[in-house]
């Protein structure tokens, strides 16, 4: 503390060098009261004869004034000599300057301690801006600057002093009920109201307080005070928080549980995707240990576990990825590599890992860096060997995340500077001569795995006198390989241990070499998984090879297809249930009840290696491409209609083979008209996923190669590519697309087809601002006869936006009220969500905020289903107005900064005008609610998933599940009992 210190926020005090020093009477006093209220700043010589002497100065006022000054500059600098200007008491043109810090002067200690508190509380420290907060609280003492009490022109800046103390104070209240003390505050909020018994918010907090101690009905009690104080003191009724928060006591509503007694830095939303393990890890403690261990060394950010395929690299990556990832704050991310086929598709597959599908466009490299620039994450690229020239990437991320770890799993090190490499070796074999005891070879690692994996098909497996020599043997044939450990174990099943013996010495040095082009540590792999292949059936092989075309896990009905003429149609079922027997595939159904196949990897890549080198891998990759198209012809229209949820979820499912059978379509050996319809059926499904470049890439390709394409194909391909760039922010683009769409669709002879893109290009003129053209197209597409009922409800849409931006209120409310009638009748949810949120807009700008929220909340209920994420982000943004409107600050807050979180780690992009919407929303809730309460709710609200962020404004117990695509609506979506047939607009 400085040798100064100036006590004024009570009965005025002054120490200097730690002693008690007199400033003089009581008008010498005043002089230096009102020079310390104002500190730093020019008090005038007027105000202070004022405040001295009010309306009765004596007549030379001027020179007893300076008297007061010398004297307080004598006080407050003994040692300054004579003649020597002062640095404490500074005389101005026209009055005088106390110059202070807030080490020498209370009140700007007092600000100092509230801004350092405002700044802890912004970046996640709680704790510390609980601590600042009651330093500054406890700097006043009653009563604050007394000497100034009496004198009316310093009423109003004393009583504004006072309710910043006020306001701080519960600043603190709040800061500390988030830090879990609400029982040690009960008091202290008690002692306030009866000091200041008509501040609703401090009756909230000791509502809040007395609730989380466990004392309900009091709390209950507080609430119905409040009112009554309210009311019979006031007349007036509180406002909606408190009645709100009434409302979750009585039905002790979880909202209000006290968090966790924690330091409260602000965690952000871990993320945990590591795959289950489905059987135990053994034989790796020490691996496990050692990779754990060399991540704890100094500089080590980059560890890379390589060894031949089926050592078990995955698995160790995954069993110390769990452990270390006790240690990472921000968790861990799993990304499997091993559907990718090149290079570009590792950063789009890395955000996907991380929750970042929906960069709508954006580049997703630096989608992912913006990402984990602040983030202490440990990030696991697992089967990394096909894709090694991605080691740019790696080095990308580890240069601009310093807290970032990565572990990669791969048959080849990435050979850059920051790699530690971690060389897995198969398991530990047991000797052979002499033989080890029973008990110690039980023990041996791969003898140890051998008799787990027995005793999940024959669970009575012993291992003795009898065949402890075969066990050892079975072992070191198969290398310590775990992966061939388990498919061999998987044998017993059928046969002894003494055959499984024999027929692995004559099957592995057979097919030694089978296939040439692999390198010789993978061979033992290869041999073992084309051992299992030699023990299928004729039929069973043709299967397992025709699975190798899949880039995930097919369904029956896609195997059966790609197997069209290779083996009776009713034997596929019980042939992948053989192949399931035999441990190389995985049967399951998906949420939609599809039963599907899954293969690991390793598998997956032999047999698509045998169907390579086999006379059908173009018939079986037609076949694929073929069978997905009638799947993309079949759900694709209904991606607009009553079975836009099931069909949507569906096409997901496959859309790794979609993708697939696209690129296979557009390479030399495909099929240029296929790919026409692919892209044609598929546009609108890559809109609601949001994945936009690489399916536009391919499109305008495919288009600038297919000019003389028949007009039935080009004209849907024309306009879905150009809605793409549309979204992509490529208008200029779009317009020339949906022009030549337009032409296609005359020539083709659709009507349809052509007012869909009459209806696009109205769009894309009013994203120029070419209002006048926008709205004489819309008029233009809603007058054909033949438009669909899609076409009319957009080009309503798009004329009531345009009566909305031209002030004509009326006009867009009742072009909105038409356009929600009509969507119910499509039952497009998507679309639904639109017309709602338009109608809601135009019943907000007329102050019936009710109703703006109902539709609202419809709207988001209509969208969850399909997981439309960035519509959501939209309603949120859209709620928050309306809460700013309610005067529900914190619950605006808290949607604006989940929204924003959200947009931040995707890199989402957010018009220019959303933006000032969004912008001003937030200045004003900065306003109500202050710093302290802003930084509060806004710091809640980042941590917030979009799910949780939904469930609070989802009417309560609404849902309850984790994603939105999965949260069950708490309104009704409200759709028309007639719905027509689903159709895409141009059929």
């Amino acid at each position: 503390m400085s040798a100064l210190w100036i006590r004024a926020l009570g009965p005025l005090d002054v120490m200097l060098g730690g002693e008690h020093i007199s400033v003089g009477g009581t008008k010498q006093r005043i002089v230096l009261a009102c020079l310390a209220l104002r500190a730093n700043s020019v008090v005038t010589t007027d105000t202070l004869v004022d405040a001295l002497w009010a309306d009765s100065p004596p007549s030379k006022p001027g020179p007893q004034l300076q008297v007061y000054v010398a004297n307080l500059r004598h006080a407050l600098e003994p040692a300054r000599l004579k003649g020597v200007a002062s640095n404490r008491l500074v005389g101005r043109a026209g009055g005088y300057v106390l110059t202070a810090t807030g080490q020498e002067l209370d009140l700007l200690q007092f600000r100092e301690r509230v801004e350092a508190a405002e700044a802890a509380v912004a970046a996640g420290d709680i704790a510390e801006g609980a601590e600042c907060l009651r330093e500054a609280v406890e700097l006043f003492t009653d009563p604050i600057f007394p000497d100034l009490a009496d004198i009316p022109q310093l009423r109003a800046e004393l009583d504004k002093l006072e309710e910043t103390r006020l306001n701080t104070h519960q600043d603190l209240i709040e800061v500390e009920l988030a830090l879990g003390r609400h029982t040690e505050l009960v008091g202290e909020i008690q002692a306030l109201l009866s000091e200041h018994p008509y501040r609703e918010r401090l009756w909230e907090q000791g509502v809040l307080a007395l609730y989380r101690s466990g004392r309900q009905a009091e709390a209950l009690a507080a609430c119905r005070k409040a009112y009554r104080v309210f009311t019979q003191d006031l007349g007036i009724g509180p406002g909606p928080q408190l009645r709100d928060l009434e409302n979750l006591v009585l039905r002790q509503d979880p909202s209000l549980a006290a968090p966790a007694r924690t330091n409260h830095r602000r965690h952000r939303q871990r993320i945990d995707n590591l795959p289950a393990e489905h059987t135990a890890l053994l034989g790796r403690d020490a691996e496990v240990d050692e990779v754990c261990a060399l991540f704890a060394t100094e500089g080590c950010r980059l560890l890379t576990i390589t060894g031949p395929g089926g050592t078990g690299k995955t698995r160790l990556a995954l069993a110390a990825a769990a452990r270390l990832g006790e240690g990472m704050p921000d968790g861990v991310c799993w990304v499997d590599l091993a559907p990718l086929s090149d290079v570009p598709q590792v950063p789009p597959a890395i955000a996907s890992a991380l929750g970042l599908e929906d960069w709508t466009g954006a580049d997703p490299l630096g989608t992912t860096t913006n990402f984990l620039r602040s983030r202490r994450l440990l990030l696991v690229l697992d089967n990394f060997e096909h894709l090694v020239e991605a080691w740019t990437v790696v080095a990308d991320l580890l240069s601009v995340a310093p807290e970032l770890r990565i572990l990669v799993t791969s048959r080849q090190p990435l050979r850059i500077r920051a790699e530690y490499e971690y060389d897995l070796a198969p398991l530990a074999l047991p000797r052979l001569d002499p033989p080890l005891p029973l008990p110690v070879l039980a023990q041996v690692p791969a003898v140890q795995l051998f008799l787990t994996r027995s005793r999940a098909v024959r669970p009575l497996f012993e291992l003795g006198t009898g065949n402890a020599f075969t066990v050892a043997r079975i072992c070191h044939r198969l290398d310590g390989l775990p992966l061939a450990i388990e498919l061999a174990a998987a044998q017993l099943r059928e046969r002894d241990e003494q055959a499984l013996l024999h027929d692995l010495e004559a099957s592995l040095s057979t097919l030694r070499g089978d296939l040439r082009d692999l390198p010789d540590r993978q061979r033992t792999l290869s041999a073992t998984i084309a051992w299992s292949y030699r023990l299928l059936s004729e039929a069973e092989r043709t299967v397992l090879e025709r699975l190798g075309v899949f880039a995930a896990d097919p369904s029956v009905e896609a195997v059966r297809s790609v197997l069209d003429g290779a083996c009776d149609p009713d034997e596929v079922d019980a042939l992948l249930t053989a192949l399931s027997r035999h441990s190389l595939l995985h049967r399951y159904k998906d949420d939609s009840g599809i039963g599907r196949a899954s293969l690991l990897q390793a598998i997956r890549e032999f047999a698509r290696n045998r169907l390579e080198l086999s006379d059908q891998a173009a018939t079986t990759q037609q076949r694929h491409a073929e069978y997905y198209l009638r799947v993309v012809e079949e759900l694709g229209p209904r991606l607009w209609g009553l079975n836009q949820v099931d069909a949507f979820h569906r096409l997901r499912a496959d859309g790794a083979d979609l993708r697939k059978s696209l690129l296979w379509a557009c390479s030399p050996d495909g099929s240029q008209d296929m790919a026409l319809r692919l892209v044609g059926g598929l546009w609108h499904y890559w809109e609601m996923v949001e994945d936009l470049s690489e399916p536009y890439g391919l499109a305008l390709k495919l288009l600038s190669e297919t000019p003389s394409a028949p007009p039935e194909l080009r004209a849907p391909a024309l306009s879905g590519t150009a809605t793409l760039g549309w979204i992509l922010g490529r208008i200029a683009e779009a317009t020339k697309l949906h022009g030549e769409a337009r032409q296609a669709f005359t020539a083709a002879g659709n009507a349809q087809g052509v007012a869909w893109s009459t209806l696009c290009l109205a769009v894309q003129a009013m994203e120029r601002s070419d209002n006048a053209s926008a709205e004489r197209l819309a008029e233009q597409a809603l007058a054909m006869p033949q438009a669909s009922a899609r076409t009319r409800v957009a080009a309503l849409i798009c004329l009531s936006r345009l009566a909305f931006y031209a002030g004509r209120y009326a006009r867009a409310f009742d072009l909105c009220t038409e356009t929600v009638h009509l969507a119910r009748t499509l039952g497009d949810r998507q679309l639904l969500g639109m017309a709602l949120t338009n109608l809601a807009e135009s019943t907000e700008q007329k102050g019936d905020f009710e109703t703006a929220e109902e539709l609202l909340l419809e709207a988001l209920t209509a969208t969850l289903d399909l997981g439309a994420q960035a519509n959501i982000v939209g309603y949120l943004e859209s709620l928050a107005g309306i809460y700013v409107h309610q005067n529900r600050i914190e619950l605006a807050i808290r949607m604006l900064a989940a929204a924003n979180a959200f947009r931040s780690d995707r890199s989402h992009p957010i018009s220019a005008p959303e933006l000032r919407l969004v912008e001003s929303l937030l200045a004003d809730a900065r306003t109500k609610a202050g710093p302290i309460s802003f930084g509060l709710a806004w710091a809640a609200g980042q941590r917030l998933t979009l799910a949780q962020a939904v469930q609070e404004v989802l009417p309560s117990g609404a849902g309850k599940n984790d994603e939105p695509g999965l949260t069950q609506p708490g309104s009704p979506v409200i759709l028309s009992s007639d719905l027509p047939v689903s159709a895409a607009p141009w059929t």
